[in-house]
C-alpha cells in the first residue's frame, strides 16, 4: 500500500475483491473511464500492476505518484499536439 495522504487515509492499493457484487476487477479492465470509479478515494490498481511495478519501485526508493484528471484528454493536460 501506498499512502498517498495518511492524513486523510488516501493510499494506493491492488483492487480488492471481496464483494463480488462490486465487480471491481472486471470494471477497471474495461476500455473506458466511465465505470472505474469504485472506491471511496483509494485509487484501485490492477493486482498485477501493484504487484510487478508499484511493489517493486516503492522498495528500492523514494519515488511520486501523479493522479492525472480523467475528465480531459492527456494531450491536452500536458499541451501535446
Amino acid at each position: 500500500m501506498v499512502w498517498v495522504d495518511y492524513n486523510a487515509t488516501v493510499s494506493m492499493h491492488r483492487v480488492r475483491t471481496g464483494n463480488s457484487v462490486e465487480r471491481r476487477a472486471e470494471r477497471l479492465a474495461t476500455p473506458t473511464i466511465d465505470d472505474n470509479r469504485i472506491s471511496c478515494g483509494c485509487i484501485n490498481v490492477p493486482a498485477s500492476f501493484h504487484e510487478n511495478f508499484v511493489q517493486h519501485i516503492f522498495a528500492l526508493r523514494k519515488a511520486m505518484v501523479y493522479v492525472l484528471p480523467d475528465t480531459v484528454p492527456f494531450n491536452e493536460v500536458f499541451g501535446i499536439s
